[in-house]
């Protein structure tokens, strides 16, 4: 029993006395939904000892500061890269932008750059965000569209891309369309290719011989 921190193991007879501390996060209002018999008052007693208030992400741009480079961090140790510059875009577009998923979207989104920087420049044509007032009325767990992001980022712009981040497809997956996207895009031309991801011909040459893409006659002319 949470109240006085005993309970009977499976199989046991006689109940053992615990000491442990319980922490409980929702992003409901468990006070509201007690007075609505939405939730047990008797529970949600036992849980409110002390209460935290976590505003949603879009109410304190300025924690993403702090978040933005302590993510980029993670992700450049875990993808071996060395990202180490955000321009002032990409603040710009950072802090204007909603957030509907609070942090566990920024984390997304910060990933997806790591991942496809090529140096220690963070990518700004990879945050791939919505336009500031195409999601800024969203409240907090509002369901978006499944149109609804591309359209907001601008569909109509030929330069852009929108990956999946729902597990449907692997890293190679993600590299290997967008490398094969900016070749399509160039007509095979890998210069104008390699200016279009940010990076250098040598580079994509590689990775367009690593995916076996097919590349115009061309491909190797400015």
């Amino acid at each position: 029993m949470v109240e006085d921190q005993r309970l009977r193991p499976l199989g046991a007879e006689r109940e053992v006395v615990v000491d442990v501390q319980l922490i409980a996060a929702s992003n409901r209002d468990l006070a509201a939904r007690v007075r609505d018999g939405r939730f047990r008052s008797d529970l949600y007693h036992r849980l409110s000892v002390f209460g935290l208030t976590l505003p949603a992400l879009r109410e304190r741009p300025d924690d993403l500061e702090d978040l933005v480079p302590r993510i980029v961090g993670e992700y450049n140790s875990k993808a071996d890269k060395h990202v180490r510059v955000i321009p002032d875009g990409a603040w710009l577009a950072l802090k204007g932008y909603a957030w509907p998923g609070n942090v566990r979207e920024l984390r997304n989104v910060v990933e997806r750059c790591v991942l496809f920087a090529d140096g220690d420049l963070f990518p700004v044509q990879w945050l791939q965000l919505a336009s500031p007032g195409a999601l800024g009325e969203l409240g907090p767990g509002t369901p978006i569209p499944a149109a609804a992001a591309p359209a907001a980022a601008g569909a109509e712009a030929a330069n852009q891309l929108v990956l999946p981040l729902d597990g449907s497809m692997s890293l190679d997956d993600m590299d290997r369309h967008v490398v094969a996207t900016a070749v399509a895009r160039a007509h095979g031309n890998l210069s104008a290719a390699a200016r279009m991801l940010g990076t250098t011909r040598q580079t994509l040459r590689y990775r367009v011989k690593k995916y076996g893409i097919a590349a115009g006659d061309g491909a190797g002319e400015e």
